[in-house]
């Protein structure tokens, strides 16, 4: 009977995290325009849904926002976005993470940043004449220690799914 308890939790907790309901567990990959954020900041879990985002003739930007003050922008900058592939993000303020004290990413550029393209669709509702973009991926890179924030953040598993309009 003990055992059935313990695998019984152990069953539910399994359940929840799958299902992206503990906080501690990062969003699903998913590639349906859900607008869903999440990675792993110096190994602890950042997700939110609480997002913004722009596209752009020569790419696009995505900025997550938490309460408390801490946030990430990702984004690509560069003529060859409009699909799949792997892109090296090498602009300072295309990768910046803020903890809420400080920001990092707007002074010196992040190393080793890249951003995988998994899902890049155009879409149309032409009844209400609106035109959007779902864009799905992947994400990780470090940034440097700058002049206002002395540690290194390291941005790893990241991923993102969202719909642009």
């Amino acid at each position: 009977m003990k055992y059935l308890k313990i695998l019984s939790g152990l069953l539910i907790a399994y359940t929840l995290n799958s299902c992206g309901i503990l906080p501690d567990a990062l969003p699903d990959e998913t590639q349906s325009g859900k607008n869903t954020f999440g990675c792993l900041i110096n190994g602890k879990v950042f997700s939110t849904d609480d997002m913004t985002g722009d596209f752009y003739k020569t790419g696009f930007n995505i900025d997550t926002f938490k309460d408390d003050g801490s946030g990430i922008g990702i984004g690509i900058d560069t003529l060859k976005v409009g699909g799949l592939g792997t892109y090296r993000i090498i602009k300072k303020n295309m990768f910046n993470y803020s903890d809420g004290k400080c920001g990092r990413g707007a002074v010196t550029p992040p190393i080793n940043a890249t951003i995988t393209i998994t899902k890049f669709e155009w879409g149309e509702d032409k009844p209400n004449n609106l035109r959007w973009l779902i864009v799905s991926g992947r994400f990780e890179g470090i940034l440097p220690p700058d002049t206002e924030c002395k540690d290194t953040v390291k941005i790893t598993q990241g991923r993102f799914d969202m719909k642009l309009q």
